[in-house]
């Protein structure tokens, strides 16, 4: 009976250190367990370009028809993640862009759009944080 009460007594003590590892994040030396938190980003999406377009269009999703994109007043492409320019449900990873130069040349194409970090790490910086969209370079001559 006192060795079986022993082998309890350890038990007990082992699920306790368990329990509180678990609760504080920490599970082994050098891991951390991350809350299932998903960030999005919903912002605009800019187009950058190395030389003046007569015109941009674009759109968001496979298959979708671009929407002429009106330069910003402060002198930017900035693409809204909104009607018309994408018809949920879509997970924006890419922008097809259609470009009129001004010398009449025309381009356009899907274009990758790539992420960054804001640098906030609510969770620690090993669970991530929130991102937003780099500026997508458009090719064109």
């Amino acid at each position: 009976m006192k060795r079986r009460g022993l082998l309890l007594i350890a038990l007990g003590g082992c699920a306790a250190l368990v329990s509180l590892a678990l609760l504080f994040g920490e599970t082994l030396p050098g891991s951390k367990v991350c809350p299932a938190v998903g960030y999005g980003f919903d912002g605009h999406v800019e187009l950058i370009f190395s030389q003046e377009p007569a015109s941009v269009a674009a759109c968001f999703g496979e298959g979708c028809t671009p929407e002429p994109v009106v330069k910003s007043d402060v002198g930017r492409w900035l693409v809204p993640q909104s009607r018309p320019y994408l018809v949920p449900p879509v997970n924006v990873t890419s922008i097809n862009v259609e470009v009129v130069a001004l010398s009449g040349a025309r381009n356009g194409g899907e274009l990758q759009i790539e992420t960054e970090s804001t640098g906030e790490y609510p969770f620690g910086k090993e669970c991530g944080g929130p991102f937003r969209f780099k500026p997508v370079r458009v090719p064109f001559s």
